[in-house]
C-alpha cells in the first residue's frame, strides 16, 4: 500500500509543478482528471480513473489538494440485484478518496509544512517541514511519521503549540564558548540531537548523533556561487540514501544531473540538450557505464510551452508519446498519452490515457 501511495504522491507532485494562471485576489481551484482508455472490438471506452482537486488562496498559494480514485475494485464496483440471477448487475456510483495534502506558510509566504492524509483527516501519514537559508533559498526538508515518534523526545519544557511552531533549534556551549550540544525539534519533538566534543588539539568533532525513529527522510540543498542548486542529498537517520549533483550551461540552464547511490557510487546521469532554433529539448539518461537507458525529447512551441513528449528506450525505439494542449492563458489544458509499441489495426498509435485540466 505504501508503494502505491508513493507512486501517486510522485505523480501528483509532478502535476502540481505545472504552472497555471490564477486570478490574483481571490481563491481559485484547479481540477485534474485522468481517464483510462480501453479498446474493445473496435470501440473506444473512456473511464474516469482519477481526479485531483487543488485549491489556492488569494495569494496563489496551494491551500490543500485531494486525490480521488474512480476505478473502484470490481468487488465494490458492482453489486448483485438478484442473487439468483447473476447476470443482473448494477454499477455503483461513487469515488474513493486516496490522499489529501494540506499546506502551511510563514508570514513571508514560504511553505513551512506539508501534511499527507489518506482516506480521512484522522489518518495522518506524514508531515514535512521546510527550512530556508537567510537569503530565502530552500535549505532542507524533513519528513517524519508522527505515529512513530519517541514520546520521550517530547519538549515538555517549552510552552509552544506544535501546530504553530513547525521547527526550532537549541544550542549549548561549554565554558570555552565551543558548541557542546545541538538539538532540532519539529512539532514539539526533538527529531535530531547531536553531541560534540574536543580532541587533544582542541578540534571539535561529533561525539554522538541521535535520530528519532519517526524520521522518514531528510533532503538537504546546497547552492553554487550563482545561487543555483549545486547538490541535493537525501538521507535517513544520518545515513545518505542518494544524492544529485547539478551542472549548468552558460545560459544558466541545467545541463546535467548526476545521481549517486547510498554508497556514493555513480548510478545514472541525466544530460539535457537545448536547441532553440528547432524548438526542441532532449533528456538523455545513461547508467554508470554510460550505456543509454532512455531518451526523452520535447517539442517547444513559440510560447516556450512543451507540446510533445516522445520517449525512446535503450534501443532508440519510440515507446511512448504525449501531446500537450494549452488554453488561451497558457495553462496546460490536456495531455494525451499514447502507447507506441502496440499500434492499432490501422497502424495508428493507441491512446491509453487522457489528463484534463479545469481552472476556476
Amino acid at each position: 500500500m505504501q508503494k502505491i501511495i508513493n507512486k501517486f504522491v510522485n505523480r501528483f507532485l509532478l502535476l502540481l509543478l505545472v504552472p497555471s494562471f490564477a486570478v490574483f485576489g481571490r481563491n481559485n481551484t484547479k481540477i485534474i482528471k485522468s481517464y483510462s482508455i480501453s479498446q474493445n472490438f473496435g470501440t473506444e471506452t473512456r473511464e474516469l480513473s482519477q481526479s485531483t482537486i487543488v485549491r489556492y488562496n488569494s495569494k496563489r498559494q496551494i491551500l490543500d489538494s485531494t486525490i480521488y480514485i474512480h476505478n473502484i475494485p470490481l468487488s465494490k464496483k458492482y453489486s448483485y440485484i438478484d442473487y439468483k440471477n447473476r447476470q443482473s448487475l448494477q454499477k455503483l456510483e461513487g469515488i474513493e478518496r486516496l490522499m489529501h495534502f494540506k499546506y502551511d506558510y510563514n508570514i513571508g509566504g514560504k511553505l513551512v509544512t506539508k501534511h499527507l492524509y489518506s482516506a480521512n483527516d484522522d489518518s495522518l501519514k506524514w508531515r514535512e517541514f521546510y527550512k530556508y537559508y537567510s537569503n530565502g533559498n530552500l535549505w532542507k526538508i524533513i519528513r517524519f511519521d508522527p505515529s512513530k515518534v519517541n514520546m520521550s523526545n517530547k519538549l515538555d519544557d517549552l510552552n509552544t503549540d506544535s501546530e504553530n511552531m513547525p521547527w526550532g533549534e537549541s544550542f549549548d556551549y561549554n565554558d570555552d564558548g565551543k558548541i557542546k550540544e545541538h538539538k532540532e525539534f519539529y512539532a514539539g519533538f526533538i527529531i535530531e540531537h547531536t553531541v560534540y566534543d574536543n580532541d587533544s588539539s582542541g578540534n571539535i568533532f561529533v561525539k554522538e548523533e541521535n535520530f528519532d525513529p519517526s524520521i522518514m527522510k531528510k533532503i538537504t540543498y546546497s547552492y553554487n556561487d550563482d545561487g543555483n542548486v549545486d547538490q541535493i542529498i537525501s538521507s535517513r537517520r544520518g545515513y545518505s540514501i542518494g544524492s544529485e549533483k547539478f551542472e549548468y550551461d552558460v545560459a544558466g540552464r541545467v545541463s546535467r544531473i548526476i545521481h549517486y547511490n547510498m554508497d556514493g557510487n555513480l548510478e545514472k546521469t541525466i544530460t539535457n540538450l537545448y536547441d532553440e532554433k528547432l524548438g526542441r529539448e532532449t533528456k538523455i539518461i545513461t547508467d554508470a557505464s554510460k550505456k543509454l537507458i532512455r531518451r526523452i525529447e520535447y517539442r517547444i512551441n513559440s510560447l516556450n510551452k512543451k507540446i510533445i513528449q516522445a520517449t525512446f528506450d535503450d534501443k532508440s525505439r519510440l515507446i511512448q508519446k504525449k501531446t500537450m494542449g494549452h488554453d488561451k492563458y497558457g495553462n496546460i489544458a490536456r495531455v494525451h498519452d499514447y502507447d507506441m509499441l502496440k499500434p492499432s489495426e490501422q497502424g495508428k498509435p493507441i491512446l491509453i490515457n487522457i489528463i484534463t485540466y479545469e481552472y476556476d
